[in-house]
């Protein structure tokens, strides 16, 4: 596992000090400008702004010297018109001898009106604390009050922005709350509730947030105080909309550039900061702030994995790692942007491509170095001295040759030792079927303990063992597994090639006798307990279907007996069934099955399954289609009665499985020098991994897991017998139309032979 260099670690590190001092938030709000301005969000209602500026202070100079009494005059005007709410963003001091002149009048000013929010300063000043400037705004008379919970720094920027605090023993609202808390249903309902519920949060008075200004454009419509006074505005500017009253010196412009503050709108005032932040909170165009260490952890992080992942991946998949995770950081911005979430994205921006050119110089720098250390190994190599050749000793490789003769003479005695103690027969021999090798066992079994063993043919002579055919056929042929008798015992024979020598084309062939007389007479002694117990189970089971038959006659019997006669008679046919199928399949393995071996006319055998089978389909609406081959007679060697049973047993199985309505098609065909029955059902097939089963004793045909239908399970371990007993071969497919197709294929007879 590579380590992590340490330049991952200080870029991570640097990135994150830097979002956690909140040093890169002028330029993360630069860049949520630019979105704002590419995705041009609608602008929200008009707010006027009724400014008292320069202009204002020359033509009505009570701006200056008596202020309450211009406010109030303004107030007067401005509700000729009703708006639906007028903020006064003005600080009154009854210390100040020109706010104490006039505060009389304001106060009956807008308690004649009713509509007014005031704005109290909790910043402390030299001249009064937090608490002092509250209860002097307090006296005023306004209607409510909003608190001025921002302030500018000696870096002339604007820093805060909560949506209440508390003051004076009660949690109070920020001024831009308070008017949007007065304005009633010009504040959509969706946009009330949401201000509730901030208003009502546990952490209100911690929680900041960011507002989303649009600029000055369609967002907030300034008018000049003395415009207002002289009627040189018209009314309607105002008429049911929010005003607010401010006042800012011309020199305090504030520049907009904090991750608390908003977007950057040069020029911005305070009092205009109020009526854009005023506009936001209208349209819920308002950020979620995340707490500056949760900033750091988060870009912190993203580089920390960025990095390991660049350091684990080789060359050409780090390249295009990094651009997808450079477009995966864009894309989640951009959602983030989408749901209003603030994340400083300038950290990334930087870091991200930074990271990607020090690891590019980090591995080329590497691959220098590795290519410099070969280059210097191989200047060392070239300019070594050569080396001195030692001469051949003789007696060094003579006693290699020694050693590893010995070695083969151990391994040969152990394979020799571990072969003895074989209960088995076990000899070797070569492609001549001369005899190699030859364990205790294989001496042991001789008739005659002179007899010689040079070849194959003399040791089975020798032990009295008789093959089906020429040993011969045996040797080089592959491995092959057959029964035969050595004398009295009942043994079986295997032939192994092994592998070839110096020459592959010779190979040794290694066979080995074990003696089963015990096992096949204890099959045997089962066998036939299995046999008597199924062929006598048939007697009392067809008579007790006769009975039943019988009892069902009698018209006098109750429904509900009948119904138990009839579960009884039903029950009684399938242990028929079953008996008859387990002789079937005893009959079909037995040696002496082929005792009536005689030429059959394969169509025949088919025609007759077929007509034993309709029964059965009829009653399950399933049709029989058979298809036979008219123009050419097709014979085989073998048991009628036998052919006859495998072909039902399919067409049973067929039946089975065939939904009503379905159809199983029956063909028989010439395959080259062999004749087929094919049989084709309409179900749901056969799973590959399951085909294995099929033909096991008592291994149910189950087409699916889920399969409802039962069986006794040795249908298709009887057909594979049959046709293994007439040298054939039993197929299983699934066809592309569905269904699954059984095809037996069985050697052909010439009609010279057959006559």
């Amino acid at each position: 596992m590579r380590r992590l260099p340490i330049h991952a670690l200080v870029i991570s590190l640097l990135a994150a000090l830097l979002v956690g001092f909140n040093l890169l938030a002028p330029f993360d709000t630069r860049v949520y400008d630019q979105l704002m301005r590419l995705h041009q969000r609608e602008a929200p209602p008009e707010i006027v702004l009724v400014h008292i500026d320069g202009e204002a202070e020359r033509r009505y100079p009570d701006f200056i010297d008596r202020r309450p009494l211009a406010v109030a005059r303004l107030v007067d005007r401005l509700n000729q018109v009703k708006p639906r709410v007028i903020g006064a963003y003005l600080a009154f001091d009854p210390r100040d001898p020109r706010d104490r002149e006039g505060l009389g009048v304001l106060r009956e000013a807008l308690a004649r009106h009713g509509n007014t929010v005031g704005k109290a300063f909790v910043g402390d000043t030299a001249h009064q604390s937090a608490e002092e400037a509250f209860r002097a705004a307090e006296k005023v008379g306004f209607r409510t009050l909003g608190l001025q919970l921002i302030a500018t720094g000696d870096d002339n920027v604007i820093r805060g922005s909560f949506h209440a605090a508390p003051l004076a023993g009660a949690l109070r609202p920020s001024f831009a709350v308070a008017l949007l808390q007065q304005a009633g249903d010009l504040v959509p309902e969706e946009r009330r509730a949401a201000l509730q519920a901030a208003f009502d949060s546990p952490t209100v008075a911690e929680d900041a947030y960011v507002f989303a200004f649009l600029g000055g454009g369609g967002t907030v419509r300034r008018v000049s105080a003395a415009d207002v006074l002289d009627g040189e505005v018209h009314p309607d500017v105002w008429r049911d909309r929010i005003v607010i009253i401010g006042q800012s010196e011309q020199d305090t412009e504030i520049n907009l550039t904090t991750a608390v503050s908003g977007w950057a709108e040069h020029g911005l005032t305070v009092d205009e900061y109020e009526a854009q932040a005023t506009a936001a909170l209208l349209t819920g165009h308002v950020f979620r702030v995340l707490s500056p260490s949760t900033d750091a952890a988060i870009v912190g992080g993203v580089l920390l994995l960025f990095a390991l992942a660049l350091n684990h991946l080789r060359q050409r998949r780090a390249a295009v790692f990094a651009v997808g995770f450079l477009v995966l950081v864009g894309v989640a911005y951009l959602v983030a942007y989408r749901m209003l979430l603030w994340l400083p994205p300038v950290a990334l921006a930087i870091a991200l491509p930074l990271q990607v050119f020090v690891e590019v110089i980090h591995r080329y720098v590497r691959s220098a170095s590795m290519l410099a250390a070969e280059i210097a190994v191989l200047r060392r190599e070239a300019t070594a001295p050569p080396a001195t050749r030692r001469g051949f000793d003789f007696d060094e490789a003579l006693a290699a040759v020694r050693q590893a003769v010995a070695s083969i003479r151990r391994q040969r005695e152990y394979v020799h030792r571990l072969i003895d103690v074989q209960p088995a027969a076990i000899i070797v021999i070569d492609g001549q079927q001369r005899l190699r090798l030859g364990n205790a066992q294989a001496v042991a079994w001789r008739t005659d303990p002179e007899a010689p063993m040079g070849t194959l043919r003399d040791w089975l002579a020798a032990v009295d063992l008789r093959l089906p055919a020429d040993a011969g056929q045996y040797v080089g042929a592959g491995s092959a597994r057959l029964l035969a008798q050595c004398g009295e015992r009942e043994v079986v024979v295997a032939f192994e090639p092994l592998p070839g020598g110096r020459e592959p084309d010779q190979h040794d062939t290694l066979v080995c006798v074990t003696e089963l007389t015990g096992l096949m007479a204890d099959q045997r002694e089962r066998q036939a307990a299995i046999d008597f117990l199924s062929h006598d189970l048939r007697a009392p089971a067809h008579a007790l279907v006769e009975l039943c038959e019988g009892v069902l006659a009698d018209p006098t019997l109750t429904p509900s007996t009948q119904q138990v006669l009839r579960s009884a008679e039903r029950l009684s046919r399938r242990m028929v069934q079953m008996a008859t199928t387990y002789l079937d399949f005893v009959r079909s393995a037995s040696p002496e099955a082929f005792t009536r071996a005689e030429p059959v006319l394969l169509a025949d055998v088919v025609l007759e399954a077929v007509e034993t089978s309709t029964p059965e389909a009829s009653a399950k609406q399933v049709r029989m289609e058979l298809a036979l081959d008219d123009q050419e007679a097709g014979w085989v060697i073998g048991d009628a009665a036998l052919l006859r049973r495998a072909v039902e047993n399919l067409l049973s199985n067929a039946v089975k499985v065939t939904p009503p309505g379905g159809h199983v098609d029956v063909r028989v065909e010439r395959r080259h020098e062999a004749l087929a029955i094919v049989v084709r059902d309409g179900g749901p097939g056969i799973a590959p991994s399951r085909r294995s089963q099929l033909f096991q004793r008592f291994g149910p045909l189950a087409r699916t897991p889920k399969s409802s239908t039962r069986s006794v399970g040795l249908g298709l371990a009887m057909v594979m017998s049959v046709v293994a007993r007439h040298r054939g071969t039993v197929f299983v497919d699934n066809p592309p139309e569905g269904g699954a197709e059984f095809r037996i294929e069985l050697p052909l007879e010439r009609e010279a032979s057959v006559v």
